[in-house]
């Protein structure tokens, strides 16, 4: 039986040497046929080893269909997982080098955000912007909704909400955060950036820029720290204002006993400024 099984993995990695050179065929696809093809050969080779000693695979019967019913049970996860991931493989929803976002945790709204490493037979591997891999369980992939970023376009457009005060010139502050966003070697030009005032709230003007990475598997975070010190540092230089809330507390003064007068605090009032 041994000899049968280190057969059939010799076999199995030579298949898979010569599936990973065709450039043709799906990254995706080079690896379910892979693996398909290591688990039918060994399962194969087991069946034939066993039939070599001479044993009779009718007897084994009763006694496989009793162990398969408890197994049945016990690895309903496991195998979940196993079919799910040859799921993945053959539909490439998720290949490696895509970026996702996940569900972390199945019933939760957890989420996870990483670059997808490596595809296996149960799970699997996400790396996140820390360097930690996860592993994800095929399964949770399948029946949670999962973002996946570079899916057909890799290109991927960011928003960044930016408020200011209606002291301030809105046109001035439009065509500064465009300038933040083109100075950024990441951004692309076409489509080019965009501003827009959003609406009106009780504080100052909304407004919003809107620009497309082509790369997110290098961070996308980064690209909104590095604009918005930038537009920081251009609302410093152009005298552009960000509103911060101020709040005004009046007390009602009562007469007491004496001619003197007392701050009553339940009768305080407090009003936005």
């Amino acid at each position: 039986v041994g000899a049968f099984i280190l057969i059939a993995v010799w076999m199995a990695r030579w298949i898979e040497r010569r599936l990973m050179a065709m450039q043709g065929l799906a990254l995706s696809m080079r690896i379910g046929i892979a693996k398909f093809a290591q688990t039918f050969l060994i399962a194969l080779s087991i069946l034939l080893g066993l039939n070599a000693t001479g044993l009779d695979l009718t007897t084994l019967n009763v006694l496989t269909g009793a162990i398969g019913v408890g197994l049945g049970f016990g690895l309903q996860a496991i195998v979940a997982n196993f079919i799910a991931g040859f799921v993945l493989l053959m539909d490439r929803s998720i290949k490696p080098g895509d970026v996702i976002s996940f569900t972390g945790t199945t019933g939760t709204s957890t989420e996870g955000f990483g670059w997808v490493q490596e595809l296996r037979g149960r799970y699997v591997v996400i790396r996140d912007r820390d360097g930690v891999e996860t592993l994800v369980p095929n399964h949770n992939l399948i029946t949670n909704q999962v973002i996946n970023w570079s899916y057909t376009d890799p290109r991927v457009r960011l928003k960044l909400p930016v408020r200011v005060s209606y002291k301030d010139d809105p046109e001035e502050a439009l065509a500064i955060l465009l300038e933040a966003a083109e100075n950024h070697k990441r951004i692309l030009r076409d489509p080019p950036p965009v501003s827009r005032l959003i609406g009106f709230n009780e504080y100052g003007f909304d407004l919003e820029l809107r620009f497309w990475i082509a790369d997110p598997q290098e961070g996308v975070n980064n690209v909104r720290s590095d604009v918005n010190r930038t537009i920081w540092r251009l609302f410093k230089e152009r005298g552009i204002t960000i509103p911060i809330a101020q709040r005004e507390v009046l007390f009602e003064m009562k007469p007491v006993s004496g001619g003197q007068r007392t701050a009553d605090g339940d009768d305080a009032v407090a009003r936005d400024v």
